[in-house]
């Protein structure tokens, strides 16, 4: 085999090497920004079920808050009926 042509074979050796060197940091590089797309996207995500578990204590405090006060007003009610039937 004469030199020239090894050295043509190395030669486009390295140039395929260089290429794929070139596509595999594209795909790192690529790699990185979804990966730290994916962290924005759960940090959005913690966030808004924040934001929910906020507002379902909010409506747990509102429904018994207006639990207390339909057992107090039933409670009232039946009393008051109890002795206006002893008290006729």
């Amino acid at each position: 085999m004469p030199v020239t042509e090894i050295e043509e074979r190395v030669a486009r050796l390295e140039g395929r090497m260089d290429e794929h060197s070139r596509f595999f940091e594209s795909i790192s590089v690529k790699l990185t920004l979804l990966e730290d797309k994916g962290d924005r996207n759960k940090e959005d995500l913690e966030k808004r079920i924040d934001g929910i578990r906020n507002d379902l204590d909010t409506l747990r405090r509102e429904m018994y808050t207006n639990f207390r006060w339909i057992v107090g007003i039933q409670l009232t009610t039946w009393i008051t009926v109890l002795l206006a039937i002893l008290f006729k």
